[in-house]
């Protein structure tokens, strides 16, 4: 039965198969082309990968055999697997949002093709700024509240949260976490508090900042509000001419001129913090008022003012003095009595016009800054420690006090070259040394130069200081910036000096009153148009501006000394040029004292002539010597003894100037081409006008 019913299936498909003799080829199916899916749209954020899905493309009778991305708008981006089904690429970062498209070309196993388009959005992120790094005094036992302040901005959209976490230092407790502003308490302890602020916008968008909180305790401090109390805190130890320290007006008053007359290096009064002492690290920082005397003019006025730190006895101490008169900022150490200078400008006080005076000192490095701006910065051990004082020679106002810890937070400041100065290139050569002196510097972190805006340069440290030599340096004025950063390469402290000179001269200006300033009534013309030079009197100002009108920079120091005679500048002369290493020429006028005495011409030979030996063989700088001009005896007489006198002075100087190839040359003669009365302020001293002349007449004779 099995066996007959195979025989009949046999039979019937046997018979299916032939007959007729017709076409018996089936007819294929038409091909269903390929779909592309270039994915959906979407919003990215600049810097992110972003991966371009075609995975989702079909061919329902097939199968895809090839896959090609393009890209038809946007800012052009690097496409990788390109030819795959998920290509990928980095957004662009730009500056306002973007919309880029691509297609995806996909072929079958047929031939067949099919595109597809996909836009995608960059968004621009958020910017969050959680403001800069502070240092915060705080007073024991008080707690302080600390508020962080965060600000924001979105350009494509808006920010829609805020977020504070904290991230380093003792911990504490963050109110309105979620908000721009938290706040926060913390003892009066030197700390450092460290936070994140985040934001995010509408399209998810993140960016984050970061802010630390140096929080300093407050050693003492003293607003001068209890009267004559001051006294049991602070002791007067005027050396020469007693001071006048009063409590006035919710400020500690000094009242008299303490003029110390010929003397190089000022000492005038000081109160000095009696209850501390030994202190080797701290902040000290003081409000300055200089005043006008109560008889305005002449040698009373635009005297030292200053601070002192370390400070052991009358002998020992670092000192930081303003002076308006002669127009100078200067750092000093005195040791052992023996005064040397650590940094000097020319640029003087504003009288009326306040200033605040700040010392960091910390281990071997000092760091001197004038209202806010760091100004000098050194790396010195000599006093390791001491105490703090008020340092005046006139009229003069202290107030806020505060004596704190050392900050914690990283500083950098340029040391050298000075801002507002002319710095001279090694060996006349166009290479320029810079230095940097760093405070508490971030772990792993490093320093960087840069000569206006170029290219950094890694400085070489030797403990707290960092240097590094700029080559191929042109003349003019020039911009040094130093970089402290952390060990992550981010920026965490920098300091820029401005108006740096090159292949310009550094003068000095010696002699007695004439060459301070004495008789110049009109303050108003005494500061170079550079921002050098800033002073009450003298022709410097006006001597460093008609000599940079020759396009290279110029600075002009004033280091006359009232009453000076030869012999005395004789005496000071080494003292003077050690307050300026980096000076190359020095203008000398002395004798107008010397003829009252009187001194002899041989006398008066023999210390000109060492001083001009001294300036040109020992300390390598070019001496130009003037002629001083004729005195009076109450104006229009001549003093025809005294000018008598000057005729032999100025025959001595013709004949110490006989060589000028040696260095030691003829400046003005003053006595000859200074014959107008009215370019007198009284029968010695020129005036305003006088001293304006003076300038061009220096002018002339300088090259």
């Amino acid at each position: 039965m099995k066996t007959a019913i195979i025989s009949l299936i046999v039979i019937m498909t046997l018979c299916a198969c032939g007959g007729g003799g017709g076409d018996s080829t089936p007819t294929p199916s038409p091909n269903v082309g390929p779909v592309a899916n270039a994915g959906v749209p979407r919003v990215v954020h600049p810097g992110s990968e972003v991966l371009l899905d075609g995975s989702s493309s079909r061919d329902e009778d097939g199968e895809i055999v090839s896959y090609h991305w393009e890209q038809t708008t946007g800012s052009t981006v690097d496409l990788v697997d390109k030819d795959t089904s998920s290509a990928r690429f980095v957004a662009p970062e730009a500056d306002s949002r973007e919309e880029l498209a691509f297609k995806l070309i996909v072929l079958d196993d047929a031939g067949a093709q099919d595109e597809d388009d996909v836009p995608i959005t960059v968004n621009i992120k958020p910017v969050a700024d959680a403001g800069p790094d502070q240092t915060v005094t705080l007073s024991d036992p008080d707690t302080s509240t600390i508020t962080l302040t965060g600000t924001s901005d979105d350009s494509d959209g808006i920010v829609v949260s805020h977020q504070w976490v904290q991230t380093g230092g003792p911990g504490v407790t963050l109110t309105g976490a979620n908000t721009p502003a938290a706040a926060f308490t913390v003892l009066a302890t030197t700390q450092a508090y460290s936070f994140s602020y985040t934001v995010t916008d509408d399209d998810g968008a993140q960016q984050s900042d970061t802010i630390t909180i140096f929080t300093t305790m407050i050693i003492f401090s003293d607003s001068f509000s209890d009267g004559s109390n001051w006294s049991s805190r602070w002791t007067d130890v005027t050396t020469g001419s007693p001071g006048n320290w009063i409590v006035d007006s919710g400020g500690l008053l000094q009242q008299n001129a303490v003029i110390e007359s010929q003397k190089s290096y000022h000492t005038g009064t000081a109160a000095v913090l009696s209850i501390i002492s030994g202190l080797s690290d701290y902040r000290f920082s003081v409000n300055i008022t200089p005043l006008p005397n109560n008889t305005a003019g002449g040698e009373s006025e635009g005297n030292d003012v200053g601070i002192i730190v370390r400070r052991q006895d009358d002998q020992n101490y670092y000192r930081v003095s303003m002076n308006a008169k002669q127009g100078f900022t200067r750092f000093e150490r005195l040791k052992n009595g023996i005064f040397k200078t650590l940094a000097v400008n020319a640029i003087g006080y504003v009288e009326n016009q306040p200033v605040t005076m700040t010392a960091d000192v910390n281990g071997d490095t000092i760091v001197i800054l004038i209202d806010g701006d760091p100004v000098f910065a050194t790396v010195d051990d000599t006093i390791p420690s001491g105490t703090v004082a008020l340092y005046c020679q006139d009229k003069a106002r202290f107030d806020d006090v505060i004596l704190s810890e050392p900050p914690l937070q990283p500083a950098i400041v340029v040391s050298s070259p000075l801002a507002y100065s002319v710095a001279l290139t090694i060996d006349d050569s166009d290479t320029l040394p810079a230095k940097a002196v760093v405070l508490n510097p971030p772990p792993g972190g490093s320093v960087v130069f840069t000569l206006d805006g170029g290219s950094e340069i890694v400085a070489t440290a030797s403990g707290n200081e960092h240097s590094v030599l700029f080559t191929n340096v042109a003349d003019g004025e020039h911009e040094v910036t130093a970089i402290l950063r952390d060990a992550d390469g981010k920026e965490v402290n920098g300091d820029i000096n401005s108006t740096v000179g090159t292949g310009g001269d550094y003068y000095i200006t010696v002699g007695d009153s004439i060459t301070k300033g004495l008789g110049d009534a009109n303050p108003s013309n005494n500061d170079s148009a550079d921002g050098r030079i800033v002073a009450i009197q003298g022709y410097q100002a006006a001597l460093a501006d008609a000599l940079t009108t020759t396009g290279r920079p110029q600075i002009v120091f004033n280091e006359g000394i009232g009453g000076d005679i030869a012999s005395g500048l004789n005496s000071k002369i080494s003292s003077i040029l050690e307050r300026h290493p980096g000076a190359n020429k020095v203008l000398m006028m002395i004798g107008t004292n010397d003829s009252d005495i009187p001194v002899d011409p041989i006398d008066f030979n023999n210390q000109v002539a060492n001083i001009a030996f001294k300036i040109y063989d020992i300390y390598n700088k070019e001496v130009w010597i003037a002629k001083p001009m004729p005195t009076y005896v109450n104006k229009p007489t001549l003093d025809s003894d005294r000018n008598d006198r000057l005729s032999q002075y100025n025959q001595k100087i013709n004949e110490i100037t006989a060589d000028p190839t040696d260095g030691i040359r003829l400046g003005p003669n003053f006595y000859t081409v200074f014959n107008n009365i009215s370019l007198y302020a009284d029968d010695l001293h020129p005036n305003d006008a006088g001293y304006q002349f003076m300038a061009n007449e220096w002018q002339k004779k300088l090259p």
